[in-house]
């Protein structure tokens, strides 16, 4: 897997009834290893996720994608996909994945009496059997104590094809991503290293910017009184 890439060509999607489009010509390329997708709510990162993994495709642009990628949603009010093979395969890596996430034989029947953090490991599960070579995780760690956390901490950190990691839980930030896609409307912004080094370099960016205008504004009005002057002359 080591070449594995997935690329971002000129995308732009709008929803139906939007006043906006939630990407304009949108260019980024993901290599193997995690990469975070970090931004405010509302700002389309699960969207970014489903266009990743296509889920939903592009009104512009294209997207090179290896042939198997897997969205993991936030939500886990369906039994997975693929949940009831995973249950009775013999192979090793099935053995392995369920034995590390602690999934059992009969959640399937009683799935409605599960936990969240129960249903989420069981769909991490089944995606990571399925050895994806894109894998888009949403938002894991919403609502799961401190042991199912560290399960799926252990479990993500051992994937070994493109994965993209929507998340506000800085430890999965900062441990697994190797980059961080910044997404702030109508920009978006690829900064190298985990979330709080891309965070000290974004605020960096913005004071060097804040810097640069006052700058540019002070030289403005020095022209403008430069002009006046000569004008009375």
């Amino acid at each position: 897997m080591a070449n594995l890439s997935l690329n971002l060509n000129n995308i732009s999607f709008t929803y139906a009834r939007a006043t906006r489009p939630l990407f304009q010509d949108l260019s980024v390329h993901f290599g193997r290893g995690w990469t975070g997708i970090v931004g405010a709510n509302g700002v389309g990162k699960s969207t970014l996720l489903r266009l990743a993994t296509g889920e939903v495709k592009p009104q512009l642009g294209h997207i090179v994608v290896p042939d198997s990628a897997i969205y993991c949603p936030q939500r886990t009010d369906d039994v997975p996909d693929h949940l009831n093979e995973l249950k009775h395969a013999n192979d090793r890596h099935a053995f392995k994945i369920k034995g590390q996430l602690g999934v059992v034989d009969d959640w399937i029947e009683r799935w409605a009496t599960l936990s969240h953090g129960e249903r989420k490991r069981a769909q991490i599960a089944v995606a990571l059997w399925q050895s994806p070579r894109v894998l888009a995780v949403d938002e894991p760690t919403n609502h799961l104590d401190t042991p199912a956390q560290d399960l799926l901490y252990a479990a993500l950190s051992a994937f070994q094809g493109v994965g993209l990691l929507v998340s506000h839980d800085r430890r999965f930030l900062d441990g697994l991503c190797q980059q961080c896609l910044f997404v702030d409307p109508p920009e978006t912004v690829l900064r190298p290293g985990n979330y709080s080094h891309g965070l000290q370099q974004a605020e960096q960016d913005a004071a060097t910017a804040v810097k640069k205008r006052k700058q540019a504004q002070q030289a403005f009005s020095r022209l403008k009184q430069t002009a006046v002057k000569r004008r009375q002359k």
